[in-house]
């Protein structure tokens, strides 16, 4: 594969992702204008809620849109798959733009809203995983690793565009329904995207699939085949959820709405912070792959279960300057996590069922922890009254995602000897 065309598989892959994330995180740091615009009420924390309800639920028909675009994925292409995702996302996130308040349509706008959101979650699900997969995939064996972790970076890309458009959008200079124009520039950036996409090879591994090798029902066959990887993956999307979600989602609204730092403010600190995680990432991935994936994910772990509390105590100062420095220490901890961590699930599946295995798996985790990760670190705060407490959740979290790994390794282990069987 030549300079030009490995480029632009790099960035056919890798854009699509970003969009994906900035469609995503821009519904979250808008919660407090979105709640205020489409669920009214006199309690800020019965309207956040809300807000935060909806964000949750754009995740429900998530496994069933990866199911969806799993089998496309495995029978007819990665590329295929995600070129008819990536204007179908595009379009109901342009869509919310022009939605009317509660004031003017009254309860048809917050059903609007919802019918978008669900729309959404169906269409994107497949997206960060089909990337990952098609990167990967695109990738020589040496830099798997790398081409994995760009996916990451992607996501960090996403939300730092995303971080940006809501500090900006929301400067005291543009009107009052500038938020919207945030989303309207999703459309014009699913079109670019979409062009790309048809003009990029397919990966070299979907193309040696001989025909009689694939599986006519792919997720079946991985549960069959790779039941635990199916379980593992899950439970490392549970860890994923609550550093993602958490540290970029939640921490906007968590600042404005606990220590009134303007949401401007708390959005450009969380933007600093993911550009830290975006630059180093191919680093990590880099050395990830000289000594080892789960070397590197362990570290990161391990890591996040014994420094959450600290980097809590940061944010809850109050202080600016404390909350930079406490959401930086907490992207390096990500970056050293979330760095090897796509090529080491996409290769915990074969080719022949790999898309829908590893998305379905994934976007079942995102799905049940994801949008459900700003909620449950509100209700944490607001149940004990306790600002430290959202640091609970992310010691859980990497809790999980150890026994995850090892969950993944017995299956990895199961499949090595399940495939000399089959050979022999």
């Amino acid at each position: 594969m030549n300079i030009s065309s490995s480029s632009k598989a790099l960035f056919a892959g890798v854009s699509g992702t970003a969009l994906q994330w900035y469609d995503f995180a821009l519904f979250g740091y808008f919660a407090p204008i979105i709640a205020a615009t489409y669920f009214p009420n006199d309690n800020q924390f019965a309207s956040l809620l809300s807000a935060f309800g909806v964000f949750a639920v754009g995740y429900l028909l998530a496994p069933i849109g990866s199911l969806f675009f799993g089998y496309i994925g495995d029978q007819f292409g990665r590329k295929r798959a995600l070129t008819l995702s990536i204007l179908a996302m595009a379009i109901p996130t342009a869509m919310i733009s022009i939605v009317p308040s509660y004031q003017y349509i009254g309860i048809t706008a917050p059903l609007l809203i919802t019918l978008l959101r669900i729309i959404q979650g169906f269409v994107a699900s497949s997206e960060f995983t089909g990337s990952a997969i098609f990167l990967v995939e695109h990738a020589k064996t040496e830099k798997k690793a790398l081409y994995g972790c760009l996916t990451s970076s992607a996501y960090s890309t996403g939300l730092i565009l995303a971080g940006l458009a809501a500090s900006f959008f929301t400067a005291s200079f543009m009107p009052d329904w500038g938020w919207r124009i945030g989303f309207g520039l999703a459309l014009i950036a699913g079109i670019l995207i979409f062009y790309l996409r048809t003009h990029v090879a397919e990966t070299p591994e979907y193309e040696n699939i001989v025909q009689h090798d694939k599986r006519r029902l792919p997720f079946l066959a991985a549960l069959k085949e790779a039941p635990l990887a199916v379980v593992g993956i899950i439970g490392i999307a549970w860890l994923v959820s609550i550093m993602t979600f958490g540290t970029y989602v939640f921490t906007a609204t968590y600042l404005h709405s606990y220590f009134h730092i303007s949401l401007g403010l708390a959005t450009l600190i969380i933007t600093i912070a993911l550009a830290v995680d975006a630059t180093l990432e191919p680093f990590i991935a880099l050395l990830a792959g000289r000594i080892g994936l789960l070397k590197v994910i362990r570290l990161g772990m391990v890591a996040m279960l014994l420094l959450s509390i600290p980097i809590f105590f940061l944010l809850a100062t109050g202080n600016v300057v404390l909350i930079a420095l406490g959401l930086v220490f907490m992207s390096i901890l990500i970056a050293i996590t979330y760095a090897p961590l796509n090529a080491y699930m996409v290769i915990l599946f074969p080719h022949q069922y790999r898309y829908s295995g590893f998305g379905v798996a994934f976007n079942v985790g995102i799905s049940l922890f994801g949008g459900t990760t700003p909620i449950v670190m509100m209700w944490l705060v607001n149940s004990t009254s306790n600002f430290i407490s959202p640091a609970w959740y992310y010691m859980f979290g990497a809790i999980i995602g150890l026994a995850s790994i090892m969950v993944c390794e017995r299956g990895r282990r199961r499949l090595i000897r399940l495939e000399s069987t089959l050979a022999y």
